[in-house]
Parts: structure tokens; sequence; C-alpha cells
């Protein structure tokens, strides 16, 4: 593929997951407070949920602001620790895990996906998944559910590389991992924010999901293709990764 790939968000982009996203970004210690004392037949005070959760969503902003990611299990501990609430590593571990399965059940292909996904790996392109999510196994059991995980070589999450979408780093990890240069790529998410103006940044091609969004929210920073869908968008995108070959390459894709 001369240096050729492309990337895609997971979240709002391939899959939806309300429970799964809930977990990752606002309750995953109340949650996982309510497993854990349920197994050991525990009282636990609301509160004292409600703090978990307040100090997970402070620790997620930071986290998003610095761009140094931590997994479900580490920032379980960072928040534990915190309040002083002794939980077992292997308590830990088992609990996120056994939240994240049960979540699996609610987790949906977005409409156009998997059939994009599918034209794009029978064109035989280089496909790999970035996402900022602190449990990486989900990702996985997910495209395994959705019956197209061999169509990416590399599954990239900000938990398996260490860093949050808010640095280009983890683009130009996934160009790496892919045997990819980020200017011959292109990226397709849903955030503008994240997906468009951090691939960017990484001097990737971008495609934003725009869905019902009316405006950029950066007029000075432009996707290189706008869709509503994925429904049929397969040649859409690869038309943009072919804009991105140099004049000399002969490679088609």
């Amino acid at each position: 593929m001369n240096g050729q790939a492309i990337t895609f968000d997971f979240h709002n982009t391939l899959a939806s997951c309300p429970e799964w996203f809930e977990l990752e970004v606002r309750h995953l210690p109340s949650s996982f407070l309510r497993w854990w004392s349920d197994r050991d037949s525990q009282q636990l005070e609301p509160t004292l949920l409600d703090e978990a959760d307040a100090r997970y969503r402070q620790l997620r902003h930071e986290i998003i602001e610095h761009g140094n990611e931590l997994t479900a299990e580490a920032c379980l501990e960072h928040v534990f620790a915190a309040m002083r609430l002794h939980v077992s590593e292997d308590d830990v571990r088992t609990g996120v895990a056994d939240l994240m399965r049960r979540a699996l059940a609610g987790a949906a292909p977005i409409p156009g996906a998997v059939a994009t996904v599918r034209e794009i790996h029978q064109a035989g392109v280089p496909i790999g998944i970035v996402s900022s999510a602190v449990f990486h196994p989900f990702l996985e059991w997910t495209l395994e559910a959705f019956g197209i995980r061999d169509a990416f070589q590399v599954v990239i999450t900000s938990a398996s590389a260490g860093f949050y979408k808010s640095r280009a780093e983890l683009y130009v990890h996934a160009a790496h991992l892919l045997g990819a240069m980020p200017e011959r790529m292109v990226h397709v998410g849903d955030s503008f924010r994240f997906d468009v103006a951090g691939a960017s940044r990484a001097g990737m091609g971008t495609v934003w999901l725009q869905g019902d969004r009316s405006q950029l929210e950066d007029p000075s920073i432009q996707p290189d293709l706008v869709l509503t869908t994925l429904v049929a968008a397969g040649s859409e995108i690869l038309t943009v990764l072919r804009s991105r070959q140099p004049d000399e390459d002969s490679v088609r894709v």
C-alpha cells in the first residue's frame, strides 16, 4: 500500500454502546463499588458512590488535558487510593472485566459501518482502530461480535498506547504499527475535536462523520470529507485516500 492506511474511531463511528460509554467516562467507580459490595454483601453509602464518580470525572478531565492515559484498572486504583478504600488488584481486574462484558450486550454497529469496513478491507487497504478507551478488550470483543475483527490490522486504544486522543502521538503510533506514513493516511471519526483536529495535527487526512451537527467547531481546520452517514461511504473514503498518494505512485487502492 506504499505507506497508506485508513484508521477508524470506535465510539459513535463504528459502534454504539451507551452502557459501555457511561462506564468509560462517568460511572465506572460507582458501578464497580456496587459490584464489589453485592459480591461481599457490604453496604456502601450513596455519598461514597457519588464521591468516587466525582473523583473519576476529575481524573478523566486531567487526562484529557495532559494526554497521558491510564487503564480502567489504574484509574480505579487512583480513585480508591485517594478515598482510602482498600480494594485488591485482583478484585479491580475481575470487576472491571465483568462490568465491561455485561455492557457488551448493548453494543450495536453504526448504520453502514460494517459494510464500509468490509468494502475497504476487500480493496486491500490496511485498516486500524484509533480510540480513546480505558478498557482495550471491549473493542476486541465488539469487533468480534460484529464479525469484522479480521478486517483490522491493528486495534489501538489510549489504554494500550498510553496516549489520549488529545495527543497526536496516538495517531503517529498507529501509523507506525500499520507500517504507514501519516501524510498518506486517512482517519475517520465523529469527534471534530479529537478525530478531525487530532488526526490533522499528526498530518493525516480526515473524514468527519458529522451526523446531525451543522457546522465545524473550528473553521480553520477543514476535513477532507464530511459525511452524515457511513451507509455506502466506502468508495468516498477510498477516494480521499487515493488523493493522498504522491503523483509518482503507481499503486492503486
